[in-house]
Order: C-alpha cells, then structure tokens, then sequence
C-alpha cells in the first residue's frame, strides 16, 4: 500500500512540478536533478453527503476547501493535500458510478 501511495503522489507531483520519480535504492521520491522531495500536506476527507468539499461561499470547520483555506494551508508551508475519496459517493447504486462526484 505505501507503494502505491507513493506512486500515486509521485504521479500527481509530475504533473505539478516536473519529473518525479522513486529513488529504489532509498525510496525517496526524487526530482529530475536527483534531489528529495519532501511533502508536507494534510488530509481532507468528507464523510457525509454530497462527500466532497464546499468550494465556494463562507469558510465552514466542516466541510469547506476554498480559496482561503488553500492561501492559509501555503502560508503555513503545506505543498501537499490528499483529497479522500469516499466509495459511497463513487457508487451510491450497485454497478453505477458517479461521473460527477469523479469529475
């Protein structure tokens, strides 16, 4: 599984900030000039119904990922925020995904 979550956070980094890879040797996730990439990140996970994070609108404890929270998490040295994803939402009737909640 850490593997995996590794893979999955070097894929995303790539995406953002160039070519990152796993160092096999050390396991560290590197750049392209071999340097270790440290990330520093919360979770932000949404347990209830509609399962994703308000987005817009006053900030709310509960279930707000807006553009405030975003500038504090920057100010505060996070580079990193892992959204969960919770299977409810992905398949609230057998055999069917949500598209949206995906999107």
């Amino acid at each position: 599984m850490k593997y995996f979550a590794a893979a999955l956070i070097a894929a995303v980094a790539n995406a953002q900030t160039g070519r990152i890879s796993v160092d096999p040797s050390t396991r560290n996730l590197v750049d392209a000039s071999g340097r270790a990439i440290l990330f520093h990140g919360v979770n932000a996970v949404y347990k209830v119904p509609p399962y994703i994070p308000t987005m817009y609108g006053e900030w709310s404890p509960q279930d707000s990922l807006n553009a405030q929270d975003i500038k504090y998490l920057k100010d505060w040295g996070f580079n990193f925020v892992r959204l969960g994803v919770m299977w409810e939402a992905v398949e609230r009737v057998a055999g069917q995904y949500d598209d949206a909640y995906l999107d």
